[in-house]
């Protein structure tokens, strides 16, 4: 029955798709010593049935409403995923306004208590001038240790939480707006791509003015009333600003639902198809791919795959190797090595792939041998399954189809 399929299709899969030569750690080379290029999707593929991947590489394209369904699933991911990212940083922006309308109140309020008892004379006029000159030498203290930590490469010498670079710049392919800053302020926490001197500085022009205000004042009874004022409409304002965050809030986490991401998980990067999402590349293997999502669970980065249509008992082994792929990927890109990955089918069924020695030799072992079929040929159906042939989507083509 294959000889007949294969006189119907005219397809020859002994002939090899590009010149190349094998290396020695058993990848294969292009003439000029680039390892040659195996996308996540290839090895998902070739696992699934190695003629239907020389079938694709050969141009021949799936067929089938089980396609087209699987691609708009994904782009409804997709858009709800850009939803929520979109929600989280307008919260997040929402949150760090408020944060900062109720630390002037507290300053205001700080400024009015100590004008007030000076009045009485519960405080000294000289302690409230010492107070204002401590306060301007701890703000030129700050703008100086600001400067030391700009000028110096400390988080190489720290070498976390990425060896000895910075974090590796991944383009989300979310359309987040950015502020643009001459800091790099990618990232989140102390030590990470220069929120550490970007808070010394506002801390430290903020801490200079407070302090001067307090030791040039003169008529500090108008002055403290005129504070008392001004912090409870100050305090009027902060508490809208913190009802718009509570509503942010709950829109983000309605659009975290929708999304099926966990409670813990925080969302860093989910494809869209290549239009801005970055591809990410091993150039040591060839190995290239863009995963469906990348989480961050408890300062790990974990691939996820979407995956539609039928829900299996047991994940794929093309969409395991596939996942293995993305894995290798992240451990390449970040320098850190993700504990594993999580194949997701539907909303509600998730499997998580272990990431060790083993499973990376299994990758290894599948990229070599997709790279040796590009450079042979001959790839040769793995399984004697009528049903497996029946749900593929190139079977029409297919030299080697059992149906």
């Amino acid at each position: 029955m294959g000889e007949a399929a294969t006189t119907v299709s005219g397809l020859d899969l002994t002939r090899p798709i590009t010149e190349g030569r094998k290396r020695e750690d058993g990848h294969w080379v292009d003439p000029q010593g680039t390892a040659l290029p195996v996308s996540a999707s290839d090895l998902e593929r070739h696992t699934y049935c190695p003629v239907s991947w020389q079938l694709s590489k050969a141009g021949v394209s799936g067929e089938g409403e089980a396609i087209k369904r699987g691609m708009r699933a994904h782009d409804q991911i997709h858009d709800k995923m850009r939803e929520y990212k979109r929600a989280e940083d307008k919260a997040s922006r929402e949150l760090v306004v408020w944060s900062w309308w109720f630390t002037v109140v507290c300053a205001l309020s700080a400024d009015s208590a100590a004008f007030f008892f000076v009045n009485q004379g519960t405080i000294s006029e000289d302690f409230i001038q010492h107070i204002g000159r401590y306060l301007v030498i701890l703000a030129g203290v700050w703008l100086l240790l600001a400067i030391m930590l700009i000028s110096l490469p400390w988080r190489r010498w720290l070498g976390r939480p990425f060896g000895l670079a910075q974090p590796p710049k991944i383009e989300s392919g979310l359309n987040e707006e950015k502020i643009e800053s001459p800091f790099n302020t990618e990232g989140s926490g102390v030590g990470i791509a220069g929120t550490t001197e970007v808070r010394l500085l506002f801390a430290s022009i903020a801490v200079a003015l407070h302090g001067l205000a307090i030791y040039w004042a003169e008529n500090r009874t108008t002055l403290a009333f005129a504070l008392i004022i001004f912090t409870l409409i100050w305090l009027l304002i902060t508490a809208w600003k913190l009802h718009t965050v509570l509503l942010m809030e709950k829109e983000a986490n309605i659009a975290k639902q929708e999304t099926g991401l966990g409670k813990d998980e925080v969302l860093a990067y989910s494809d869209d198809a290549g239009q801005s999402a970055s591809l990410l590349i091993d150039e040591e293997t060839g190995v290239r791919g863009r995963p469906d999502q990348i989480v961050k669970i408890d300062n790990q980065y974990i691939p996820v795959e979407q995956k539609t249509g039928k829900i299996p008992e047991n994940p794929h082994d093309s969409h395991k190797m596939q996942l293995m792929a993305y894995l290798h990927l992240v451990e390449n890109t970040t320098g850190v090595k993700p504990d594993y990955g999580i194949l997701r089918y539907g909303t509600d069924t998730l499997f998580t792939v272990q990431w060790d020695s083993i499973t990376k030799n299994q990758l290894l072992d599948s990229i070599k041998e997709v790279q040796r079929l590009m450079v042979e040929g001959g790839a040769k159906r793995n399984h004697e399954r009528r049903g497996k042939c029946t749900n593929c989507s190139r079977r029409n083509q297919c030299p080697q189809s059992l149906v």
